[in-house]
């Protein structure tokens, strides 16, 4: 054996707490926003009945998640401030500023400080990606949402259009002319025009569609897997593909073909019942990320004699670099296909991708039925297509 269990364990664990790797993200918020219950309850799979047991978070919370681009999502006191960072700001790939819709005497302060972290953080690196969910969208009626969801988004825009960008230190932000309006005039109009405004919920899927464009705004391979996806589309003759994270049940990337944010929704909450029910089903191999805590379950057929997981440690990588799914995963592996009539004349299929990706296609019911052979059959040179693509990135 070339090395012990016990080495093989510890270079294991080695590579997984190397972040440098993954994308990071920079979760802001006011007090008691929700922006602890915005990450756990999609990347920690916490139960949303159990958000109102969260305390008030204390200090920067990391953490870990695995998909199809690493990404670690930091978590913040609603009292941070850029120099409590422990790496430069250029460092992250996305904020995310987390607003409570239900606090409406206090969004003008929330709001204020919003714009004012963005635009420091924007004057540093003009390419961080600007998100802003405006959480806890349940509560209200529909018509008062839609004031409120109008208002924050106005408010925010003056804010950036009022703030006075010549009072900003000019040796902290030398590679800007603060004092030129036109420099200034273009910053103003980048902000307004990049920030994504979603109104967002634990209780339904709107969270996970708002995270949905965080992971994909940080994907430089999106364009590339989605192409893919809108060729497979084609040749299957279906209506929609969409390429899910597994565990979380985010879109990671779709065809973008007649595609709505209604569908987009409808697609998301398929998944998520359906996944609900997914340790009945063989087969499926359920990677935790390690953040949960949780060990990987495996099947029988997955194990050894002895009891030990089938992974040949001699096999191990001996290099330090990150090791992507496709590193550890089994050729010959039996992943969970399933399909569901909607109406009469729509389907939705899903077949397991990879140990974390799942593909749900929407397309009638007729075209299943008639070409399900071809479809499974396009579907392996899909599957190649995105393998060859990760692992070039």
């Amino acid at each position: 054996m070339a090395r012990s269990t016990s080495q093989a364990g510890e270079s294991s664990r080695s590579r997984k707490d190397d972040d440098s790797h993954r994308q990071k993200i920079l979760v802001l918020g006011w007090r008691k926003a929700g922006k602890t219950s915005c990450i756990k309850t999609v990347f920690q799979g916490i139960p949303a009945k159990e958000v109102p047991y969260f305390g008030v978070t204390q200090k920067i919370e990391k953490i870990n998640y695995d998909s199809i681009v690493p990404i670690q999502i930091w978590d913040t006191p609603s009292n941070f401030e850029l120099d409590q960072l422990e790496v430069p700001v250029n460092t992250f790939s996305a904020v995310v500023y987390v607003l409570d819709m239900q606090q409406d005497d206090s969004y003008h302060e929330s709001i204020l400080k919003f714009v004012h972290l963005m635009i420091r953080i924007h004057l540093i690196n003009p390419n961080i990606k600007f998100h802003m969910f405006i959480h806890k969208s349940e509560v209200l009626s529909e018509d008062y949402r839609g004031e409120n969801y109008a208002e924050i988004q106005r408010t925010t825009s003056e804010e950036i259009e009022d703030f006075p960008y010549k009072s900003l230190p000019s040796q902290q932000y030398s590679n800007w002319d603060l004092e030129d309006q036109q420099t200034i005039s273009l910053i103003i109009n980048n902000l307004i025009s990049d920030i994504r405004y979603s109104m967002t919920s634990v209780h339904d899927v709107t969270l996970k569609d708002a995270w949905s464009r965080v992971l994909q705004g940080g994907m430089e391979m999106l364009p590339a897997v989605e192409s893919l996806l809108l060729d497979f589309t084609s040749h299957s003759s279906a209506d929609n593909t969409f390429l899910f994270d597994i565990n979380s049940g985010v879109i990671l990337a779709t065809d973008n073909r007649h595609r709505t944010d209604d569908l987009s929704e409808q697609v998301t909450e398929y998944l998520s019942s359906f996944l609900a029910f997914r340790d009945l089903y063989k087969h499926v191999k359920r990677l935790k990320s390690p953040s949960n805590g949780e060990a990987e379950t495996v099947t029988k057929e997955e194990t050894n004699v002895d009891g030990n997981e089938g992974e040949d440690e001699d096999d191990e990588d001996d290099n330090d670099e990150p090791r992507g799914w496709w590193d550890d995963e089994d050729p010959d592996e039996q992943w969970m296909t399933q399909s569901t009539r909607l109406m009469p004349n729509t389907t939705l299929a899903l077949w397991q991708f990879t140990p974390y990706l799942a593909l749900v296609v929407l397309l009638r019911t007729e075209t299943w039925q008639a070409r399900r052979g071809t479809i499974e059959y396009n579907l392996t040179f899909l599957r190649q297509g995105v393998r060859e693509i990760l692992s070039v990135v």
